[in-house]
């Protein structure tokens, strides 16, 4: 157990999910700080930001049990979740872009924030793949 609490992939996880939760509460004030001023303005963005930062943490923590499970080398499982941090982070940013840029549909637009986020994807989905792979090894 005390090699587990040590591995860097697990602390980047959890330090990344910790902050992130963070990151949705204070967003979440933010949230309502601006919609008591102004209740009929454009909050989406801003929700989804609150959304995804609380969201994205409880995944980055849940995400530790399947690196406990993981045979892949401490290395391979560090790049796993740094890829896996930078595009909550990226989402996080491209959220607040979103509603800081008074984005009204960013499908239509595509503003910065469009890409910032199409780029968090990316990494998600290649993070992601390499950690299924480790857990589908055990399988």
């Amino acid at each position: 157990m005390e090699n587990f609490i040590t591995e860097t992939a697990v602390k980047i996880l959890i330090i990344g999910g910790v902050f992130n939760i963070a990151f949705g509460i204070i967003v979440g004030h933010i949230l309502g700080l601006h919609r008591l001023k102004n209740p009929d303005s454009n909050y989406k963005y801003l929700l989804s930001a609150h959304k995804a930062g609380l969201q994205q943490g409880f995944m980055l923590l849940g995400l530790v049990f399947a690196l406990m499970l993981s045979p892949l080398p401490n290395n391979v499982e560090t790049i796993s979740a740094i890829l896996i941090l930078f595009s909550t982070v990226l989402l996080d940013l491209g959220e607040m872009m979103n509603w800081f840029n008074r984005v009204e549909d960013e499908f239509k637009t595509r503003p910065s924030g469009f890409y910032v986020k199409l780029i968090s994807g990316v990494l998600l989905t290649i993070g992601f793949s390499i950690l299924l792979y480790g857990i589908i090894l055990i399988i």
